[in-house]
């Protein structure tokens, strides 16, 4: 062929034209590729674009310049940056080899070029649809997860809040019971008792919004002692232990304070404990819950203990995942939401179950003072 002997010429001078070609598009892709990185692309560019005894339909290289565009956009190299790439080697070919070049050759080898930058476009293309349908897909996914979160949320929050209500509307009739006879028995009692339990309500609702949204308002850290946090538990669930006839004891020191959300972690308890009183209803004697708190070096720990049955082996692994859950009329959300509040207060929450007890614990870090914080 009459270029035969000028494209010997040329590959034999190949260092020359990639040197130009990669001093060319450094300008624009400055610390975006390295320089062996560029060299090795720019060589294999120049071995397309001689080969003119492969079709470049059929050429490897093509299939090089569909993972190039991949790895570019992964590094977010911009499209006119890989096309100004292919564009350079139209400069570096004239600047090299303006005086020696015939025009017919110029013409196969730009011929080579365009047919490149046509299937980089095409890639392209190909890319972006695949990419903007996957995108679709996602947007579709999450639109359909969060209206049934949504949905699961409104029936969670109802059942969540029954208890306190009916704990509140019995105070309520207790309060007008002694107004109307005139013989009130500790009115701020039944008054403390019901302001809890709207501040339960209120945690309850706030654990709920904080799946969605980031919470307007957090409540503040207070130092306060482990017995203290369990005074308000231990007060609302006495009448259920006794109706349950569940036996609970206390291994807690007075000395042992946390520096926690104090509302946050009771709701933490409540839900443990609760769980545990109902867990005991499979038992028909002897039903028992201990509540233990120590510490070491480095954390303190609060360990609710019962002597229920086993976790299930299947509900163990997801158990502290949202709307998880082997109750009939639970919403599996206590867990997930007690997980999240110990995270916020810089602590975690695990469990170990067996055919004698299940325990869960909750674990506190220390302060270089001491005192647990978050």
């Amino acid at each position: 062929m009459e270029n035969d002997p000028l494209i010997a010429q040329f590959r034999e001078m190949r260092h020359e034209f990639v040197s130009t070609w990669l001093s060319n598009v450094s300008e624009r892709l400055p610390d975006r590729f390295d320089t062996i990185e560029l060299y090795q692309q720019g060589t294999a560019y120049f071995t397309y674009i001689t080969d003119l005894h492969i079709p470049a339909e059929l050429h490897p290289a093509l299939h090089s310049a569909v993972n190039w565009y991949i790895q570019s956009d992964q590094k977010e190299i911009q499209y006119f940056q890989i096309m100004y790439s292919s564009h350079s080697w139209r400069r570096a070919l004239l600047e090299v080899g303006e005086l020696w070049l015939t025009v017919s050759l110029l013409k196969q080898l730009f011929a080579r070029i365009d047919y490149f930058e046509m299937e980089v476009c095409r890639s392209f293309r190909q890319h972006e649809v695949v990419r903007f349908k996957q995108r679709d897909v996602a947007m579709d996914e999450l639109h359909e997860d969060r209206m049934n979160l949504v949905g699961k949320m409104a029936a969670s929050m109802a059942h969540e809040i029954r208890n306190p209500l009916t704990s509140i509307k019995g105070f309520l009739k207790l309060l007008r019971s002694g107004i109307q006879n005139k013989v009130v028995d500790k009115p701020l009692k039944y008054l403390d008792f019901i302001e809890h339990e709207c501040d339960n309500i209120h945690m309850q609702v706030t654990g709920f919004l904080s799946f969605s949204k980031k919470p307007i308002m957090e409540e503040e850290l207070v130092s306060i002692s482990v017995k203290q946090v369990l005074e308000h538990n231990l007060s609302l669930l006495g009448p259920r232990l006794i109706n349950e006839n569940v036996d609970l004891t206390l291994s807690v020191p007075a000395e042992t304070t946390l520096l926690v959300q104090k509302l946050a972690i009771q709701q933490v308890l409540s839900n443990l404990l609760n769980n545990g009183i109902d867990a005991l209803t499979a038992l028909k004697s002897e039903r028992k819950i201990h509540i233990s708190a120590y510490e070491d070096a480095n954390h303190v720990y609060i360990e609710v203990s019962n002597n229920g049955p086993r976790i299930p082996a299947a509900l163990q692994k997801t158990i502290f995942n949202p709307f998880v859950t082997d109750k009939a009329n639970g919403t599996g959300l206590g867990l997930a939401i007690c997980k999240q509040i110990m995270a916020k207060n810089h602590g975690d929450i695990s469990f170990t179950s067996n055919d004698t007890e299940t325990s869960f614990l909750l674990t506190f870090a220390k302060t270089e003072s001491g005192v647990c914080a978050s």
